[in-house]
């Protein structure tokens, strides 16, 4: 392979099978030093994910839980049931539907139960640090209290179709900022798209923050599968990257990237672009 200056940035995904479901976790040091951590993955799991343990754990920093369905003409059914203790108090959640859930730093949370799994659910953890730090809480009395004090950290993500007048981008998407919440200096996308050709009218683009694009497929049983090819222009020199596989494309503050192509769709896919800033700022260039 012809050596380039960006390959670096373009990072084919590397999935590993766990007791929890199939999945990929990036850390900042994967991430070219981006205060991230990011972890995907495909899972069924039914049951205790900390069985016998009724205390949580802390986090120094923000953390984000995304359960995502991942069929692309039913985009709002999650096909799972997921219970979540919250606070100090261990106050119980259970969302049923595509859902954020924000842990803010030093939030006490955990632990989870997927209730039931009727069919494989996505799971999207963003954590707003390059180096996750956790710290274990003390055990609940049991049984754990039901309420709402904590309701206002989860929100259903409600899948919508969209019309863009390019062919690439997004048919049904969704999002989640964190202007609303202490600790969170972050926003991301999540969407499924099957057309074809440029994504953006004006690029290429820079952002003040650093971005992580992230490239899946939606079929759990062949994670390595994107079911597309995709075209990125990379660097003021607009080097050209091609992939067809589940890829992380890291683009830090200031840097120039895009346009972005998709030249071949075979499936629907998934896509999220995870922003280090609480509102997706963009300086288009072309």
């Amino acid at each position: 392979m012809a050596e380039t200056k960006y390959g670096h940035l373009v990072k084919k995904l590397n999935y590993q099978k766990g007791p929890f479901g199939t999945m990929v976790w990036l850390a900042g040091k994967d991430l070219e030093g981006l205060d991230l951590n990011i972890i995907w993955g495909y899972s069924s799991f039914v049951g205790e994910m900390t069985p016998g343990r009724s205390g949580g754990h802390v986090h120094p920093h923000g953390e984000i839980f995304t359960f995502v369905g991942l069929d692309y003409d039913h985009p709002n059914e999650l096909g799972a049931e997921i219970e979540e203790a919250m606070g100090e108090e261990g106050e119980k959640h259970v969302l049923g539907t595509t859902s954020v859930i924000a842990f803010p730093p030093g939030f006490t949370h955990n632990p989870m139960t997927i209730r039931k799994a009727d069919k494989p659910y996505g799971w999207l953890t963003i954590i707003a640090s390059g180096e996750l730090k956790t710290t274990d809480t003390p055990e609940r009395n049991l049984p754990l209290p039901e309420g709402n004090k904590y309701a206002h950290l989860i929100r259903q993500l409600e899948m919508r179709k969209v019309q863009f007048e390019m062919g690439g981008n997004a048919d049904i998407i969704s999002g989640w900022n964190g202007k609303e919440y202490e600790g969170f200096n972050l926003n991301f996308t999540w969407a499924f798209h099957t057309g074809l050709g440029a994504w953006h009218e004006k690029d290429p683009h820079v952002h003040p923050n650093d971005e992580a694009l992230l490239f899946v497929g939606l079929d759990p049983d062949n994670p390595d599968y994107l079911g597309a090819e995709i075209e990125i222009a990379m660097g003021e020199e607009q080097e050209i990257h091609v992939f067809d596989s589940p890829t992380v494309v890291v683009a830090p503050r200031g840097f120039v990237h895009c346009p972005l192509v998709t030249r071949k769709v075979e499936k629907p896919y998934g896509f999220s672009a995870i922003c280090l800033n609480n509102e997706h700022d963009t300086t288009w260039l072309g």
